[in-house]
């Protein structure tokens, strides 16, 4: 069946649609759709709600959302649910190796390392049925950036237990351990039961 997913990141969707592979997934511009919803929440999971309703007030179909991010310790938690938009003057977007520095910078040579992604995602049914997942990864920040995969912070999260950045996984890897992946996976199960969705 076919799953609309509220984002306009081909990187998600590649990785949604690496899970959900008995499915099919469309994001909004795939239909020339124009989605850029206001994320006003204050957690993630107000975030992937906010787009979920949005894009199913358009589809009239089933959605899956997600709103995720890097939470760094030793920047009591930042960037947060801003990860996408960090650094960001003057209206104009850094792009991700340019997070990526400032964030280095303004980590610089704290021997505080440890960070987690966060996503908490959503399947949205109708306006009051939806289901729910908040997942996580944990790791480290590195000195500089490392790896040529993934996207947005992936080189600079080590993950000590695989001796590697996100960025060097490889996708089957990253889908199976990811934040995105669990809360995918969680999701399907928290839904299996009373949908046919999934």
């Amino acid at each position: 069946m076919i799953i609309w997913f509220a984002t306009g990141n081909m990187h998600k969707k590649a990785e949604l649609a690496g899970i959900f592979s008995h499915h099919t997934i469309k994001i909004p511009s795939d239909e020339g759709i124009v989605f850029d919803p206001v994320e006003t929440g204050t957690s993630f999971i107000d975030n992937a709600l906010i787009k979920a309703r949005c894009l199913f007030d358009i589809v009239k179909s089933p959605v899956i959302a997600d709103d995720s991010g890097l939470c760094v310790d030793a920047l009591d938690g930042k960037p947060g649910i801003y990860s996408a938009r960090y650094g960001s003057e003057d209206g104009r977007a850094l792009n991700a190796h340019e997070r990526n520095m400032l964030l280095l910078r303004a980590l610089g040579n704290n021997p505080c390392r440890t960070a987690h992604f966060v996503c908490a995602m959503v399947l949205f049914l109708g306006s009051d049925r939806f289901y729910a997942a908040q997942e996580t990864l944990e790791g480290e920040i590195l000195m500089k950036e490392d790896g040529r995969g993934g996207f947005g912070y992936d080189p600079i999260l080590y993950l000590p237990e695989r001796g590697s950045t996100v960025a060097s996984l490889s996708e089957e890897e990253k889908n199976f351990i990811s934040h995105r992946g669990k809360a995918a996976r969680a999701l399907a199960l928290l839904a299996g039961a009373g949908t046919a969705y999934f």
